[in-house]
């Protein structure tokens, strides 16, 4: 299997956006380690970031969890700074902070600090690769830090169906481990066996922690010069031992843990179709991300999609699709599917239904104004990619750094590179019913299931899928009489931008937004982008109204409203998004929120449609609509009970200290008494009348700016409410 050379030319020109200002440089130390510096003289903060080739994977199998223990073990003090507190003192000492990760074949150590305070954060985090005490006195307490962390997630539904499938994975491959780590792998089960945790503690650390198998992103004020000098001072004494990045050939699934049905109980009260495809490795196709192409089509949400044929039948919610797990010898596709009632009593015409869409693809062949319409947005995005925090961006990169060549160590992950249709062709075949985990997760299994993992005790059962289900999956079509060619190919998205010029204004300050419009019905705050220069814009439009919290039942009646205007607006508000043009809904105390955020080229349309919408939602609206998302609604608020401690704990204080904050007791009996008449009578009252507050800040001339707020107002017509006015709507 060919391999992308991570070696090859590390010296190579980084790729960078036309807009990213700051300076790079890719080279490597003495001892191989492959260092990526960043100069950018505007940061107020400096930040680093070290991945290391190895995770949990290369657990020993007597001692689950030991990369994650390490992982831990190195905060801990060094020879240099022995300490145990030392760098955490220091960063916090001058504005920074430090976190990392195990992950299955990387683990990623990362800070940051005020930029002038550099220097000192580079020594002591340098030492954490050459020379780490891993302290006896140290070793119980994080212990029991890596035991909290298992046990925090033991309500997570996400953490277990992960374990789950790793525990149903063939137990011969690395992908079978658990990998998180809890006091019975790290001390009883050692402690009973003669282990000295310590012994392989160290072990570990001089077996896989290498300078040629790590890579390093440093981001700073200084000059490129500067950096260098830095790095090559204190990460030369990190040993290179000359290692192979470590690899697990074979699958974790063969014939016999495929082509299986799970029944799952969840914690929370969710109802799932995850339908998971192990398929090859991927990494070495990131310059066509075939799986880019099919998850576009398979996750659409507009007309002709597999979720808008779900929702018109009341089987779904929503649905998402892509990469489950990407390693660098196998990886996987699923498909998430968020159940109603209705469609879990229907599981298996869901599954038909998925598969006579991955069927249509197969028929149909790759199509390539597809891949150049997604290929076209990739290059935008990385073309006006903004600025991401120092400490964010370091991290990534530094992951970054394993799985693409230097040159494209910012660009893979966004561009596109090339039309390969055999990549597609290769990645669709291995969607087929024999090649599937399908896992149904849903209450209704409560009593009923048979099996449990063991590591998080998650109850299910498991039994082979069936002929006759692997039978309606081949022979499914989008011309079966259910289906009615109701699924096909998506439109052609129009709202790509193509014109990206950018518009003066002079001499318009830089410190904060001006009033540009104030009367009775609106207030218009207007800003130019004569700062980042990005041909982006953002409109945020308050329509202002006591109607959205008067009671509990205004509150969730303006909730249950937002949520249908969504509903309402995905056929395109999906293809914006696919065009990095997006909006959001959110109601609040103070009314109704509405915000555009993307290229300018189609802010405007963007806005006429949700207006339409907004205008149209009384006469579309559904019983079958209204029911569905009430029912969604109601499972929001009941997993609300299964939230973290500290989650309850802020709620609780909002409760306490906020006016005219309702309880989710209250929230919950207002939303078993509202009818789609009360839903219907609060849109009149809403577009009836409001007072429209807005901001546009971004690639626009103040002419545009008032031209968007008159088309709004002109659109709703509504009548005067002044802000501080108070009317009532009960619904």
């Amino acid at each position: 299997m060919d391999k992308v050379d991570l070696n090859e030319s590390v010296a190579t020109e980084v790729e960078t956006s036309p807009q990213d200002e700051r300076h790079y440089h890719s080279y490597k130390l003495s001892n191989s380690l492959h260092c990526l510096l960043i100069s950018d003289k505007t940061t107020d903060k400096a930040s680093a970031a070290m991945d290391v080739r190895v995770g949990h994977l290369c657990d020993p199998d007597d001692v689950k969890g030991l990369a994650h223990f390490c992982e831990h073990m190195l905060f801990m003090g060094t020879e240099k700074y022995p300490d145990e507190n030392d760098y955490n003192v220091y960063l916090n000492a001058n504005g920074g902070s430090s976190n990392a990760y195990t992950d299955m074949e990387s683990t990623n150590y990362y800070f940051d600090v005020n930029a002038d305070k550099l220097e000192g954060a580079l020594d002591r985090f340098a030492q954490f690769f050459i020379s780490p005490l891993f302290n006896e006195s140290s070793t119980s307490r994080e212990m029991q830090a890596v035991d909290s962390e298992h046990c925090k997630n033991l309500q997570s539904d996400f953490w277990r169906l992960f374990q789950l499938y790793k525990s149903l994975a063939k137990s011969s491959h690395p992908f079978s481990k658990f990998g998180s780590g809890n006091i019975q792998t790290l001390k009883d089960e050692p402690v009973a066996k003669g282990v000295d945790i310590r012994s392989e503690l160290l072990t570990f650390y001089k077996t896989y922690y290498s300078a040629n198998i790590m890579k390093l992103v440093v981001l700073g004020k200084q000059s490129i010069d500067e950096l260098k000098l830095m790095v090559d001072m204190y990460f030369k004494g990190i040993p290179n031992q000359n290692l192979s990045v470590p690899h697990f050939p074979g699958e974790p699934y063969g014939k016999a843990e495929l082509a299986k049905r799970l029944s799952v109980m969840p914690v929370s009260e969710v109802r799932t179709l995850e339908m998971h495809f192990p398929i090859r490795e991927i990494e070495t196709l990131y310059q066509s991300k075939p799986t880019r192409y099919i998850s576009h089509l398979v996750g659409h949400e507009g007309f002709g999609s597999i979720l808008q044929l779900l929702k018109d039948l009341g089987y779904a919610n929503e649905l998402s699709a892509g990469e489950m797990r990407s390693c660098s010898d196998w990886s996987s596709f699923g498909i998430s599917i968020d159940l109603t009632d209705e469609g879990l009593e229907s599981v298996e015409d869901v599954v038909v239904i998925v598969f006579a869409y991955l069927n249509m693809l197969k028929r149909s062949g790759p199509q390539r104004w597809i891949h150049d319409e997604t290929s076209t947005v990739a290059s935008c995005s990385f073309r006006f990619l903004s600025k991401r925090s120092p400490i964010n961006y370091t991290c990534a990169l530094a992951s970054n750094m394993q799985l693409y060549p230097p040159c494209h160590i910012l660009s893979g992950p966004y561009k596109i590179y090339q039309y390969n249709p055999q990549a597609i062709v290769e990645c669709l075949e291995c969607l087929t019913p024999q090649n599937m985990l399908l896992t149904v997760m849903s209450k209704k299994f409560e009593g009923e299931t048979k099996n449990k993992e063991p590591w998080y005790s998650t109850e299910y059962t498991m039994e082979d899928i069936g002929d006759d289900l692997i039978k309606r999956c081949e022979e499914a079509s989008v011309e079966d009489k259910f289906i009615a060619n109701r699924l096909h190919f998506p439109e052609q998205n129009d709202m790509i931008a193509t014109d990206f010029t950018l518009k003066s204004v002079p001499n318009f300050p830089k410190d904060e937004p001006r009033l540009l419009l104030d009367n009775s019905s609106a207030r218009l705050w207007y800003k130019p982008d004569n700062v980042f220069d990005m041909p982006k814009l953002n409109v945020i439009c308050l329509l202002q109204t006591p109607f959205t919290n008067e009671s509990p039942k205004s509150f969730v009646s303006s909730f249950l409203w937002v949520s249908i205007l969504q509903e309402q607006c995905t056929s395109f508000t999906y293809l914006a998004s696919m065009a990095s043009l997006h909006c959001s809904f959110v109601s609040s105390k103070n009314g109704i929120e509405v915000s555009v955020s993307g290229y300018n080229h189609k802010v405007e349309i963007l806005m006429q449609r949700i207006v339409n919408a907004m205008i149209d939602l009384p006469t579309k609206l559904t019983n079958e609509v209204f029911e569905r998302i009430k029912d969604k609604v109601s499972k929001q608020y009941q997993n609300i009970s299964f939230l973290q401690p500290y989650q309850h704990a802020i709620y609780g204080a909002d409760i306490c200290l906020e006016d005219m904050k309702w309880s989710i007791s209250e929230k919950k009996q207002a939303l078993k008494d509202i009818s789609m008449e009360d839903i219907i009578y609060f849109s009149k009252c809403l577009m009836k009348q409001f007072f429209l507050e807005m901001l546009i800040h971004g690639n626009v001339s103040p002419d545009e700016a008032k031209k968007i707020s008159s088309t709004i107002l002109e659109m709703l017509k509504p009548s005067t409410l002044h802000p501080s006015s108070k009317s009532s709507c009960s619904t």
